[in-house]
């Protein structure tokens, strides 16, 4: 009988043991389940936030007053001529850029640009940097020089179609749909401007 008594104790001993690396396997998939659920959870949150953003946007407009929203962006048209550089302080003005069209194919130049003669300063400027940097656009002998005149967006990234000759002009406008560069040095080198910023409901608008 207490043969049988310690028999039954090691099995018991035994069944207990396997019970418990059973419920630690169960738990360690119930934490598992539960981090993938949480996964899961937060990004069903950003769709919705996705959604409600995009809804707002439809029902607010995303710009401000007197603004067009396009591809993403708000426009704003100048209905007076400044020069390049008073142009660029208009816009920062109201926390906004000048146009820069680098993501733009022909196919998706707006229309009103595309058929309007009349040309806009954007965000597009000559400047100097070594040649060794940018030797690949140098428009002057880097042995006589020692710098390359290269053509950079108000963004700070390096204008990647570069002119295919020697351009009279140190700015650049946009006219029907093409870029060119233009005179912008003197004070009667006016022109209209177009401004940019990215649509959205929080912005600060001014």
């Amino acid at each position: 009988e207490l043969q049988r008594a310690w028999t039954e104790g090691n099995i018991s001993q035994m069944e207990l043991e396997r019970l418990n690396v059973e419920l630690r396997r169960v738990t360690g998939v119930l934490g598992q389940t539960e981090k993938e659920l949480q996964e899961v959870q937060g990004r069903l949150n950003n769709s919705e936030n996705t959604v409600a953003l995009l809804r707002s946007c439809t029902a607010i407009d995303c710009c401000p007053s007197g603004w067009l929203l396009y591809r993403g962006k708000c426009l704003f048209i100048s209905s007076e001529k400044k020069t390049w550089e008073d142009s660029r302080d208009e816009c920062e003005k109201t926390y906004s850029q000048l146009l820069v069209t680098k993501s733009w194919s022909r196919w998706t130049v707006p229309t009103f640009l595309k058929n309007a003669d009349v040309p806009y300063w954007i965000g597009l400027q000559k400047g100097s940097f070594p040649w060794y940097d940018y030797g690949w656009l140098e428009e002057e002998d880097p042995e006589s020089e020692g710098a390359s005149e290269a053509w950079f967006w108000v963004d700070g990234s390096l204008y990647e179609r570069p002119w295919q000759s020697k351009s009279n002009g140190t700015c650049a406008i946009i006219s029907r749909g093409s870029i060119k560069p233009a005179q912008c040095t003197g004070p009667s080198d006016l022109n209209f401007w177009i401004c940019e910023k990215a649509a959205g409901p929080s912005l600060p608008f001014k």
